[in-house]
């Protein structure tokens, strides 16, 4: 075996151990658990805690990479919605989105809150999710006042979908179906008619 090989091959398995340990986080924070020990992250990962230092710097990086994959989880689903079509379709395209992009970052999302305090990045993260979901809804509803947008962005927020989820215990048909009701309303189209703007 030549040299060549022999470092191609730790760069491959150096490479599975870092995604690992995403991975491991993410599933800590799937199970509940969401302060993990940098231990539990390692057998998890089934590294050891040194190859966990070795790999990110600290905690932050850690939790850095975790947010990148989240981000690039959640970004295919939010497509651009057609502006022709009638308000209460684009309504239900919105919260059908927002409740794929829900259900898939929730665990992520409630250890994010948790460390949010005490992590810049996530904080950064957090924020630039924020502004791109409310990017998304302003170019939905493009005629809509200023108020009726702030409406919108607030009901379809993430916040909104866990109260719905876990406080009220719905559905995930029904905490769509809600939220159909609730935008629709909000920007006077129908429930029960396709009213353009």
């Amino acid at each position: 075996m030549d040299a060549v090989t022999i470092v191609d091959g730790r760069t491959q398995r150096s490479a599975r151990n870092r995604e690992a340990i995403i991975d491991a986080l993410i599933g800590c924070y799937e199970d509940g658990i969401l302060r993990p020990s940098v231990q539990q992250v390692a057998e998890r990962a089934g590294v050891s805690a040194r190859s966990v230092h070795n790999h990110f710097v600290d905690v932050e990086a850690l939790q850095a990479e975790v947010a990148q994959r989240q981000w690039d989880r959640m970004t295919p689903h939010v497509v651009p919605i057609d502006t022709s079509a009638t308000v209460l379709a684009r309504v239900e395209v919105l919260v059908g989105q927002r409740a794929t992009i829900y259900e898939s970052i929730t665990p992520v999302r409630r250890a994010a809150l948790v460390l949010l305090p005490d992590s810049p990045v996530i904080a950064s993260r957090l924020a630039r999710a924020d502004r791109f979901m409310r990017r998304q809804v302003e170019r939905a509803f493009p005629g809509a006042a200023p108020d009726a947008i702030d409406a919108v962005d607030a009901l379809a927020s993430w916040d909104v979908w866990n109260r719905m989820r876990t406080t009220q215990g719905l559905s995930v048909p029904r905490a769509q179906r809600v939220l159909v009701r609730a935008i629709s309303a909000v920007l006077g189209a129908g429930v029960d008619e396709g009213s353009k703007e």
